[in-house]
């Protein structure tokens, strides 16, 4: 039994950060779901970038070419982007069905540059969501005080949401109402709250890369005290009442940025039911023959106090930086993407 076998006996959702073209050309991503169990993947700007930078699009791009369909940087990533979310949706479709829309989502995120105003954020998920036309597309859209409203209306029309940057308890619960009001909105209209998902995601090691150093006498990092109290959050507000037939958020456990020789200890102490753990490929390839160890339940008792006595005032003031850095390496990450496209493109 392998890494993902044993998170998915565990209760747990493995998805997948970073495919492209390559995972589905080769039948890797195929593989992984039938015979592992995997159950989701996200396309990001920096794999993307990789992989076009050596050969897995140039079929794409002599297309885009001789069609005279080539016009710009941004719409060639558009189209390039659709045909990936289409192909990986397309062999996730199964899982969607058989976990009855609880999992078999392709993710991606929305353009980094329309995200600094609601309107041009929303006009860019209707964009996506149009054009990739699979009802198990997932929108990463960043839970800042100015998407929030963004994350409410699209949920309010029945897309996919994963909200991403969640780093407190507090945005959380921002979430959490954002999709109860989204709910209610639809049952006003008439329509059914069985369709649309709402997810929450977590980035573990960016919190504890700019907390850390703010705690003394800690064995433990920020981000795995945080995720405890999280989840037991999670659970106690599990039974807050969701209109009937809706589903739960559930909360991303976002393990990209942790290397794979120090994932581990992460992916054991988080290994929770109920949860999705997202995973690199070079991590997942790692422990591709390696079982689960017995499983230690997250509990964040003992962590309480650590940080509502000494970092409380410290969140709040850290929050809003570390999300600034993260929308700021995305942007930089999505430009490199149109100057590595634009390159082919002059080729």
């Amino acid at each position: 039994m392998n890494l993902l076998q044993s998170l998915r006996r565990s209760g747990q959702s493995v998805w997948l950060d970073g495919f492209e073209r390559n995972w589905v050309s080769s039948g890797q991503l195929q593989q992984a779901i039938e015979e592992d169990g995997l159950s989701g993947a996200r396309s990001n700007f920096d794999a993307l970038n990789l992989a076009i930078q050596g050969h897995a699009y140039d079929r794409d791009f002599s297309t885009l070419a001789q069609q005279g369909m080539s016009r710009s940087a941004r719409l060639d990533y558009e189209y390039l982007l659709v045909r990936d979310m289409q192909l990986a949706a397309d062999q996730l479709k199964q899982v969607h069905a058989h976990t009855q829309g609880r999992d078999g989502y392709v993710q991606v995120d929305l353009p980094p540059d329309t995200l600094f105003e609601a309107e041009t954020a929303i006009a860019a998920a209707h964009k996506i969501w149009r054009a990739v036309g699979w009802s198990n597309l997932l929108l990463r859209i960043p839970a800042t005080r100015l998407m929030l409203p963004v994350i409410e209306q699209l949920l309010r029309e029945g897309m996919n949401v994963n909200a991403t940057l969640v780093f407190s308890l507090n945005v959380y619960n921002q979430v959490f109402d954002s999709y109860l009001r989204g709910l209610e909105n639809q049952i006003q209209l008439g329509k059914s709250v069985s369709n649309g998902v709402c997810f929450a995601s977590f980035a573990i090691d960016r919190w504890s890369a700019a907390i850390n150093r703010f705690i003394a006498h800690s064995e433990t990092s920020f981000g795995m005290m945080q995720s405890r109290l999280l989840y037991e959050h999670y659970q106690s507000e599990r039974q807050r009442s969701l209109p009937l037939g809706a589903k739960p958020l559930r909360l991303v456990w976002d393990c990209t940025d942790i290397p794979p020789k120090f994932a581990w200890h992460y992916i054991q102490a988080l290994t929770v039911p109920e949860t999705v753990m997202l995973l690199s490929p070079s991590t997942l390839e790692m422990y591709r023959k390696v079982s689960l160890l017995p499983i230690r339940q997250i509990d964040g008792e003992s962590d309480q106090q650590i940080i509502t006595s000494e970092t409380e005032i410290l969140l709040d003031e850290q929050i809003d930086q570390l999300v600034n850095e993260e929308m700021a390496r995305s942007l930089n990450a999505y430009q490199q993407l149109l100057d590595t496209i634009e390159h082919k493109r002059r080729r």
